[in-house]
């Protein structure tokens, strides 16, 4: 736990933000493959589908989101989809951890501009 302004907060590690950022995205969309690929399309890193979903079994028990079970469906051969979707506390870690980025990169300069190119 970190104090910041009198208030404690639990530090997400960027996956976890990550996930949490694109179920806010996604809204009534956000299921395991589509969290996955639109983290993928973010930033161009490849992830395992189950290093997607070891983190939002975490964050559920953490409280952060809730997942509900939807119909089963033609197009996988019967099974059901786990929708996600951000609970009151998983939006409140949001708006933690975005005013502790603004926080610590207030002031950081464009990283293009700062450096002369070398070579």
């Amino acid at each position: 736990m970190v104090e910041l302004r009198g208030a404690s907060m639990e530090i997400l590690t960027k996956l976890e933000e990550l996930i949490l950022l694109s179920i806010w995205r996604l809204k009534e969309n956000a299921y395991g493959t589509t969290i996955y690929k639109y983290i993928e399309e973010a930033t161009g890193k490849k992830l395992s589908l189950g290093g997607v979903y070891f983190p939002l079994d975490r964050l559920a028990k953490k409280g952060y989101l809730t997942a509900y079970i939807g119909e089963a469906t033609p197009e996988r051969k019967g099974l059901s989809k786990r929708y996600y979707h951000l609970t009151a506390r998983g939006v409140q870690a949001l708006d933690e951890i975005k005013r502790v980025n603004e926080i610590m990169w207030a002031g950081f300069p464009e990283m293009a501009l700062s450096f002369p190119e070398t070579g």
